[in-house]
């Protein structure tokens, strides 16, 4: 196992946009920010949604040169200095910068080895700063805070980076975590029907990427991305289902699962239900039959727990001693 890691490893994980919930900056300003990134610039739609799906760490078999055969500043030289940070050991800055440079001469010429190191030693003061200046800020409790936070973040970036060098390094995160933290904010407003809902999320694409908004989220493709688009489906639609009456919310169920799932899929997903719907009226019908046992006065107490034992049997088969186990840590942790 290697020894400590860099400081700035730690700081980044605690900051990086995947938990951005928990820090916010200070509240300077009550006006929510939007288009932190602003869209003249013309970012990818193609990385921006690379950091939509997950962007994945970079593996020690890829080759860095692929991606810096022009600017070193995109959206893979944070991706890139984060590997150097886990696969180069920090012992002191010093060492650890000196190993760094003769990796980067290892893989770049000596012009482009040189504006990389350049660029990292300043990457790592960066780090360093951002972690001392989040000790000063709050946790967010809102979307709005979110953004308030991301924009912080950007602009602190610009004012070590500038603008052009840090909005090439980080406008596609930054943008791809700014749609995702207002979308979720229209999805789950309580107050609004699905419609409204969607049509506010279509604006929301519209504003951020005009002529490209229908391209920014694929169809699902996958059965993951299936089963998660329908989840989000039923949570756009969540106050038009929980006002729907018991036989048509399953109805618009079932409209929903057409969109994302085959026949066979849907046919399975019925079975799951009709699997959980006898399960919740076989525990219902069980304590139905407790309360008759307990509320039995011909019933010795002595002998109540072995009614309720029997009961539990009958009831349960092969599940009663689950059964059993689940209402002991139910009763131990009440």
């Amino acid at each position: 196992m290697k020894k400590k890691k860099i400081i700035i490893i730690t700081a980044l994980v605690i900051l990086s946009v995947g938990i951005i919930g928990y820090i916010f900056y200070s509240r300077q300003s009550q006006d929510v920010p939007v288009n932190i990134i602003n869209p003249s610039q013309k970012i990818s739609i193609q990385d921006i949604k690379m950091f939509l799906k997950g962007f994945p760490a970079q593996s020690a078999g890829e080759d860095p040169r692929k991606y810096f055969s022009q600017d070193i500043t995109n959206l893979y030289t944070t991706r890139f200095f984060k590997f150097i940070q886990m696969e180069i050991e920090f012992t002191s800055r010093d060492e650890h910068l000196k190993a760094v440079k003769a990796y980067l001469h290892s893989v770049f010429d000596p012009q482009k080895a040189e504006a990389m190191y350049a660029l990292y030693e300043k990457f790592i003061d960066y780090e360093i700063g951002l972690h001392e200046k989040a000790k000063s800020w709050d946790q967010p409790k809102t979307a709005d805070e979110l953004l308030r936070y991301l924009r912080a973040v950007q602009d602190y970036r610009r004012e070590i980076f500038g603008n052009e060098v840090a909005d090439a390094m980080w406008g596609a995160e930054v943008m791809a975590a700014e749609y995702t933290i207002r979308k979720n904010k229209i999805k789950l407003d309580q107050t609004l029907y699905g419609a409204e809902k969607e049509k506010r999320i279509n604006e929301l694409k519209e504003e951020m990427w005009g002529g490209d908004a229908a391209s920014i989220e694929d169809p699902p493709q996958s059965d993951p991305e299936r089963y998660s688009g329908y989840q989000e489906k039923q949570a756009i639609y969540q106050r038009d289902l929980q006002e729907l009456p018991a036989e048509r919310r399953l109805e618009k169920i079932k409209e929903f699962r057409k969109e994302y799932f085959s026949t066979d899929q849907i046919a399975r997903l019925e079975q799951v239900d009709a699997e959980l719907e006898a399960d919740k009226k076989r525990e219902t019908d069980y304590y139905a039959q407790e309360k008759a046992i307990m509320n039995n006065p011909s019933i010795a107490d002595d002998k109540k727990a072995e009614a309720l034992r029997e009961l539990q049997d009958n009831t349960f088969g092969e599940e009663a001693e689950a059964f059993r186990r689940r209402l002991n840590i139910q009763k131990s942790t009440k």
